[in-house]
Order: structure tokens, then C-alpha cells, then sequence
């Protein structure tokens, strides 16, 4: 669809990148072939998000708030990585430049939210005790052989082999890990897992080890594995000074983000939106695109 917004001429283009983009990369119509229901959902997500932008976006304009060329650049290397030319274009940097005019207006808008004091944070945290209850959960590190075949399986056994007899030497698991492991990368840690994370092979050897203890080579149906749990810890409520600083997070930008809603309603309400018809539909993506 395309819109005017306010005296601004808004193209479908704009609406279509959005759904796009919320989709995971699927077009409205393969979206509406696959998924009717969901296709009807992702369309009103997709008409909203964008009116909201742009409501924003005129916001910005109208408080004098400006965006720089190395601010969009910024903006790009924090999306995808890079600022190089791959990640630019028109299309990109008018995008870019209006994403940073949004993120400006929100900042601006929010700029006298109070952040929640001690007693605040231990307030949310005493009421909502169940929210930060966790199973109990083993800190575990793996070398994993993938194998499907016996011939596989030899191999694999071969390399578990080779990578057991370096770690009974002494050598560091994480260094053992990124040489011998198929899922090479961070020493092969799998961070902090509970029952029902992993397959029911690798929990059955896993979660019966030692702190610091080595397991024996073992199978899963993924393949050959060597296993290590460097921590452990009981099911229970998470400390509050563990989470505190992230509590006072969350409490903080959830309080920015009903005052944006409440002031995305308010421009929604306000604003003169109009249906094009047809004659300007057809030269809107001609006309001024955010």
C-alpha cells in the first residue's frame, strides 16, 4: 500500500522492506501462499512498524535533531559489521539515516525516564520471585566427533582417542577442544545447560560427572563426544545481587518503552493518514520515500 502521511508520500516499497524484514526474508507473497493467517498478522506488524517510523522520523525533523554521515556509518557497522561500500547504496543509506533518526527521537523522548532506585529493583525482585527461579544446571564444556557411518565412527574414535590422551597429559581442554572438535570456537564450552537442552545419550553421561572430571569417550546421536562439567549448580532463586544490575536494566528500558507507546499512540491518533488512490500510487515510489 502506499500512504500519505502527514503531507509525506510514504511508497509501498517501504512497507514491503519492513515485512521483508520482520518475515525473515520471505516476500508477502510467499508469506501469503504459505502462511494465509500468518500473512495477515505480519501485514498489520509490518503497516504499523513502519507508520511508527516514520511518525518518529517527522518528530525528529521537527525538533531539529540531525544525523550525520559518519553517525550513519556508525549505524552500519553496528547492524551488519561494516560501514564498507557491500553494506551501502542509496537504498542502505537512506535507510541507515532514517533507522539513526528513529533511535535519535527515541533517546530524546525518553531522556527524563527515571531509572528505578535500590529499593525499586528489590521490590521487582521480591514480587516476582518465580521469574528468576532456574533448574538446576551443569557448566559444560564438549569435543565432539560428528559420525553417522562405522567408518566415521572409526575415525572419530581415532581422534576422541588422541584428544583424551592430551587432556590426561594436562593440556588445557579448551585448547584440546578447538584442535580436535568438529564445533571448533570458544574451547568448546556449551555454557551453563539443564535437562532437556541436550540430546538424552549425552544428559544420561554429562550430568552424572564430577566437578573437573573427565568423562570416558561416549556416543549420542550426533556422534563421539568427550565431556567435561566445570561447575554446578542446585535449582533455586537467582541471588539478587547476581542479577541486580541486569534487573535495573530491564525495569529501566521497560519504562522507556511504555512512554514511547504511549507517545506512538498519541502521533497515531494525530496524524493525517490518507490512502492513495490509484493515479498517485502509481508515482509514489517517485515521489518522496523514507
Amino acid at each position: 500500500m502506499a500512504v500519505r502521511v502527514n503531507g509525506e508520500i510514504i511508497s509501498d516499497e517501504r512497507f514491503h522492506r519492513e515485512f521483508v524484514e520482520i518475515s525473515g526474508g520471505r516476500t508477502p507473497q510467499q508469506v501469503q501462499e504459505q502462511a494465509p493467517m500468518e500473512y495477515h498478522r505480519l501485514l498489520q506488524t509490518a503497516e504499523r512498524n513502519t507508520l511508527r517510523a516514520i511518525l518518529l522520523h517527522q518528530l525528529a525533523v521537527s525538533e531539529g535533531i540531525t544525523a550525520t554521515d559518519e553517525e550513519a556509518g556508525e549505524e552500519r557497522r553496528s547492524t551488519w559489521g561494516s560501514a564498507a561500500n557491500q553494506s551501502c547504496g542509496i537504498g542502505i543509506t537512506t535507510d541507515m539515516m532514517s533507522r539513526l533518526m528513529v533511535k535519535k527521537a527515541e533517546q530524546y523522548l525518553t531522556r527524563h525516564v527515571q531509572r528505578p532506585d535500590r529499593r525499586e529493583v528489590e521490590s521487582v525482585y521480591r514480587n516476582n520471585s518465580a521469574a528468576f527461579t532456574l533448574p538446576e544446571r551443569w557448566l559444560v564444556s564438549q569435543i565432539v566427533q560428528i559420525a553417522e557411518t562405522e567408518t566415521e565412527r572409526a575415525k572419530a574414535m581415532d581422534v576422541l582417542t588422541q584428544a583424551e590422551s592430551e587432556l590426561k597429559r594436562g593440556k588445557s581442554f579448551a585448547a584440546v577442544a578447538d584442535r580436535y572438535s568438529d564445533c571448533k570456537g570458544n574451547g568448546g564450552s556449551l555454557g551453563w545447560v539443564s535437562r532437556g537442552m541436550m540430546v538424552p545419550e549425552f544428559e544420561a553421561k554429562v550430568f552424572t560427572l564430577e566437578r573437573r572430571k573427565l568423562s570416558d569417550i561416549f556416543e549420542s546421536t550426533f556422534g563421539l563426544h568427550l565431556a567435561m562439567v566445570h561447575d554446578w549448580k542446585p535449582a533455586g532463586v537467582q541471588p539478587l545481587d547476581e542479577i541486580r544490575p541486569d534487573l535495573a536494566r530491564h525495569i529501566f528500558e521497560e519504562r522507556k518503552q511504555v512512554l514511547l507507546n504511549q507517545i506512538t499512540e498519541d502521533l497515531m491518533r494525530r496524524a493525517e493518514i490518507e490512502m492513495l488512490p490509484e493515479p498517485e500510487r502509481s508515482i509514489a515510489a517517485g515521489e518522496k520515500v523514507q
